[in-house]
């Protein structure tokens, strides 16, 4: 764990979570059929109740009466935000950067991502992953395994990918990314390394507007 990234990581899905928002009020509220879901990789060592969490952190807007959709706008972003805040505090359980293992996101995308895709061809869908880059999961460290599902008119977005200070390590973990994607069908990807905050929700800002 990168220092500081707790608190990186919530800054960055409180933005996400405005981005949402602000497609919602595109739509006029009543037309939204938007849908917003934190997911928590599986992680060995971790004690959070993923399930709880993840129920707490979905905002369905097919889910909401018309009436409540506008007016209750600033209750459901500050339930969402101190949802958020409280799982990065339950998530934090050792100052020793080794006791964290790592998220398995090979695993959601081979058993769970399935069922958090819309198939909907109206329906873009966005898949945001907070990580340092760095696969751990298969016998080789270096690649990930392929999966056999499919997920057309998904766009990936990588955030907070962090290079070791390696020569060219930034190009070797990147392409690993880069050829699991092209292996398994993802046709839009982007990775975004880890920077200044405020450039980064810069740069999701501008691919979810150009992809609108």
């Amino acid at each position: 764990m990168q220092d500081q990234q707790p608190e990186r990581d919530r800054q960055i899905i409180k933005a996400i979570y405005g981005i949402f928002e602000e497609k919602v009020k595109k739509d006029l509220y009543v037309k939204s059929r938007d849908e917003f879901k934190v997911v928590i990789a599986p992680q060995r060592g971790s004690r959070l109740d993923k399930d709880t969490y993840e129920d707490r952190l979905y905002v369905n807007m097919d889910n909401i009466q018309n009436i409540y959709r506008r007016s209750k706008e600033e209750e459901r972003r500050m339930k969402v935000f101190g949802n958020v805040d409280s799982l990065y505090q339950q998530a934090v359980f050792s100052n020793n950067p080794k006791a964290y293992y790592g998220a398995d996101i090979w695993k959601y995308f081979h058993e769970d991502l399935s069922v958090d895709y819309s198939r909907d061809t109206l329906t873009e869908n966005y898949l945001f992953i907070l990580t340092d880059g760095y696969p751990i999961v298969g016998k080789n460290p270096n690649k990930l395994k392929e999966i056999k599902a499919k997920f057309p008119r998904l766009h990936v977005v990588l955030i907070e990918a962090t290079p070791r200070d390696k020569d060219l390590e930034w190009d070797r973990v990147m392409a690993v990314w880069e050829e699991w994607f092209n292996d398994i069908g993802i046709e839009k990807y982007t990775l975004i390394k880890r920077g200044a905050i405020s450039k980064e929700i810069e740069q999701v800002k501008a691919l979810v507007t150009s992809d609108a």
